[in-house]
Formats: C-alpha cells, sequence, structure tokens
C-alpha cells in the first residue's frame, strides 16, 4: 500500500505546473541569440560524373546560426571539401520540432559550390554552380551555451554535369548571449 502512495506522489509531482511568481496574465517573448561553431564531415558522390572527381570527401566547415524563434534559425555555413580544395558557401533555415535539450530538425540551404580542381577537364565555370541541401537530424543541448548537432542530408550542384552527394557531419556550436532566455513583454 505504501508504494502506491508513495507512486502516487511521485507522478503528482512530475504532473504539477512550475511555480510562477509573475502575474498570471504575463506574456512571455522569445530572445534571440547566436551560435557560433565548426563543423566535420564527409561527402559521398552520387552521380558517376561527380564520383570521377572523388567517391568522397571530407568537408571541414565554419558555421553561425541565429535562433531568432522558438523553433527557427537561419544557418550561415562556409565549408571546403578536400582533398581537391572545394568551396561552398550556404545560407539556410532550420525548423525544430520540439522544445526539449534533445530536437529533430530539418533544414533547406541554398548556396554555391565549386567541387575543386577538376580531374573530368572541366573549366571553372562548367563545376562552379549554384547548390542545394536538404538535411535532418538531431540537435543536443538545444538551449544551452554548447549545442551539438548532428545531421545528415542530400546536396546538388546545378553545374553541368548536375553534380550530386550524400553528406553527414557533426557539428560544434558555442552560444553568445543568453541562449533559452525568454522576456517578459511589457506594453
Amino acid at each position: 500500500m505504501r508504494y502506491i502512495i508513495l507512486l502516487l506522489v511521485l507522478t503528482s509531482f512530475s504532473l504539477a505546473q512550475p511555480l510562477s511568481l509573475g502575474k498570471p496574465n504575463e506574456v512571455k517573448e522569445h530572445s534571440s541569440w547566436l551560435n557560433l561553431g565548426f563543423g566535420l564531415g564527409a561527402l559521398s558522390s552520387v552521380n558517376t560524373s561527380y564520383k570521377q572527381q572523388g567517391k568522397a570527401f571530407f568537408n571541414p566547415s565554419l558555421l553561425a546560426g541565429i535562433q531568432f524563434a522558438e523553433l527557427t534559425a537561419v544557418t550561415l555555413e562556409f565549408d571546403m571539401t578536400v582533398p581537391d580544395g572545394g568551396l561552398g558557401g550556404w545560407v539556410g533555415l532550420e525548423q525544430q520540432f520540439l522544445k526539449t535539450d534533445i530536437t529533430p530538425f530539418i533544414e533547406a540551404q541554398v548556396g554555391a559550390r565549386h567541387p575543386g580542381s577538376d580531374k573530368r577537364g572541366h573549366k571553372f565555370g562548367d563545376v562552379f554552380g549554384v547548390a542545394t541541401s536538404l538535411n535532418a537530424g538531431f540537435i543536443f543541448f538545444r538551449e544551452s551555451p554548447f549545442r551539438l548537432r548532428l545531421k545528415g542530408g542530400y546536396e546538388m550542384i546545378f553545374n553541368e554535369c548536375k553534380d550530386m552527394s550524400w553528406n553527414a557531419e557533426v557539428n560544434f556550436f558555442f552560444a553568445l548571449g543568453r541562449s533559452g532566455v525568454e522576456t517578459i513583454k511589457v506594453n
């Protein structure tokens, strides 16, 4: 009997609402913050033409993210592919799904990429192009000063050969500003 009572007490604590010392009708607003970081990843060529360049590339990157809404962020990325010295620049929109420390997300990016010194005999203008990327993954420690993001996705370069690749990355972010802070809206 005492175990049942203990279970009921613990359950009531877990379902209780947090204590709010403010006025009951205060409206809280999200406070934006900036994340800066770096990533380590890999690209794997999909189409035959891109595989002539290389089957897989190491893909380090410099990252920035502005968490401008509670579950939405703008992302900026500058990356390179090794070997062959390819470069890419991206702007993206990241949509998170849960207000928890671990949350799934999707991200759409648009940018430009040059796959590097071309072993296929093409000129710069034939391999450089506008690029798009669709990614999904998980964010760990979403509202802490340190954030870990695991993502995988698909990328396409709109160049002469329509180069396509799969990507996988581990990203490390550090918050500038106070992450996860809500402010009280004052009229």
